[in-house]
């Protein structure tokens, strides 16, 4: 029969490692712009190995799900014609394979055919008309309305969305998130403030994933030891009552 401390402790190393890789991710994309951090949700070893010992039920530690943090990120100046932040709540609205995506990743480019289009995935940026288009070469000025200008006449006006439930949107890559629950609808955001020229930066903190990956590492050498020490235990335990 399997010991179920030690299977609660080889869970407990399961889920520490699934943090350690959502961290590895965060540090990747921390230059990203417009990337959102994300954590998974464990109930930790220690909960569950006290709960073993005390001989209450208890289960192995498994990971609940994904949080992510919708925090803003810093405005960074880039001069950009095509780069564009968002000052406000919410999301840009491009067309991906899926249907529609949404993305604080201001960073766009107007590709040969004359659509506005992420830089990244060449997904076209939408407006209230669709996708969005001008003559290819053209100097386009933005408002704070998001109202898209060129020679001064209006162009279109780009769409921004919001969600009651943000955690209820499901990642792409981080920084583009689509809506997998029909249930919420997306709420026009009327009053918008929009920056030209800036984009919004990753909202994941290099130095404070240096700090979490530290503080991680140490759970899984203690998690560890506490399996190590406790099979060595048991051993002993087998071996005095073995009969001589």
């Amino acid at each position: 029969m399997t010991d179920p401390i030690l299977s609660i402790g080889q869970s407990g190393l399961e889920t520490t490692d699934e943090k350690i890789k959502s961290l590895v991710n965060r540090m990747a994309n921390a230059e990203t712009p417009g990337f959102r951090s994300s954590d998974v949700v464990v109930r930790s070893f220690p909960l569950e190995l006290e709960a073993a010992q005390n001989k209450i039920q208890s289960e192995a530690p498994h990971t609940e799900g994904t949080f992510y943090n919708h925090a803003k990120g810093a405005m960074i100046r880039t001069g950009g014609k095509t780069d564009f932040a968002l000052g406000s709540d919410g999301f840009f609205v491009v067309s991906c394979p899926w249907g529609e995506g949404y993305t604080r990743d201001g960073r766009f480019t107007i590709d040969q055919e004359g659509k506005i289009v992420s830089t990244v995935n060449k997904f076209p940026l939408l407006g209230q008309n669709g996708p969005i288009t001008v003559a290819p070469g053209s100097d386009i000025e933005l408002n704070q309305a998001g109202e898209l200008m060129v020679s001064g006449s209006v162009v279109d006006r780009i769409r921004v969305v919001n969600f009651q439930s943000l955690q209820q949107l499901e990642s792409v890559n981080g920084s583009i998130f689509k809506n997998t629950n029909q249930k919420q609808t997306p709420l026009e955001v009327d009053s918008p403030r929009m920056i030209q020229g800036y984009v919004e930066a990753s909202n994941a903190n290099g130095v404070d994933q240096m700090m979490d990956l530290v503080l991680l590492n140490r759970i899984y050498d203690m998690d560890t030891k506490i399996v190590t020490i406790w099979d060595q235990n048991a051993t002993k335990a087998m071996e005095m009552g073995k009969v001589q």
